[in-house]
């Protein structure tokens, strides 16, 4: 039998997932300005660091593209100094920055296994790392007009198999997903408070990810709401309500959700 996994809310889009003894943290390690969401707490990264509590358990860290509230490679790098890991996902280093680049031969000198993405729109890649975990990455071009050079990998991770879409910053291009997930069974679909509240990000939800869950993920904290997040999910979920696939909100007030499989 499938065991659940249990997903808890690190910073903003950051998540730690575990389950069948493995632990994966996404888009979990950073701490630079330039933007209202959350950043990695010192004391978590000193808790991954140390291997304490929801951290006792972190083998591979991913990143669906580098933006300073999803990957801070200096974190990275600070946290291998004191715990190896298993492997590493990462954006494209040809398109990404000085640290990226110090990142890549800082893990190339440990002889840790990683594997850089950046993929094309609509383009796939998939990676075994170990027996009953596999990650897909599936290319896409981050949302907004002045970031759509920005590309941006949405990683489908399937463990102990169950299948989970994580889709950061993804825009809303349905292009990007009709093939690379056509018949893709998916267990549950990460998206941000945008790419929910947009007719198209439902479209895409309802007709190409069909996930028996969607988690809305990316929220702001209480009180630091410059783009009015909350309300708009808020109306979203009233608007799209769909009884036979449950939506959950990963913030502050709810850091945990737990993923079972269908009861057959």
């Amino acid at each position: 039998m499938t065991d659940c996994i249990d997903i808890d809310l690190v910073a903003n889009a950051g998540v730690l997932v575990r389950g069948g003894g493995l632990g994966l943290l996404v888009d979990g390690m950073h701490n630079q300005d330039g933007h209202p969401f959350d950043r990695t707490s010192r004391e978590d990264m000193d808790r991954m660091g140390r291997g304490e509590g929801l951290f006792a358990q972190l083998d591979y860290l991913l990143f669906t593209h580098e933006h300073p509230d999803h990957f801070t490679p200096e974190l990275v790098l600070a946290h291998l100094e004191r715990r190896p890991v298993k492997g590493v996902f990462l954006p494209d280093a040809v398109h990404g920055s000085s640290d990226l680049d110090r990142l890549v031969g800082e893990l190339e000198r440990r002889s840790v296994p990683y594997w850089t993405m950046g993929l094309a729109p609509g383009r796939t890649r998939t990676v075994t790392p170990e027996p009953g975990l596999t990650v897909t990455a599936v290319g896409a071009r981050h949302m907004g007009k002045q970031f759509q050079e920005v590309r941006n990998d949405c990683l489908l991770v399937e463990l102990e198999g169950m299948r989970l879409l994580f889709t950061g910053d993804a825009d809303h291009v349905s292009a990007y997903y009709e093939e690379a997930l056509r018949d893709v069974p998916i267990d549950a679909a990460f998206v941000n408070p945008i790419f929910y509240h947009n007719p198209n990000g439902q479209a895409i939800i309802d007709g190409i990810f069909r996930p028996l869950e969607v988690i809305v993920y990316h929220m702001p904290s209480e009180g630091r709401d410059p783009f009015h997040l909350v309300f708009t999910v808020k109306r979203a979920m009233q608007k799209y309500a769909r009884p036979d696939m449950p939506v959950h909100v990963l913030d502050a007030a709810s850091p945990h959700v737990r993923l079972c499989p269908p009861m057959e």
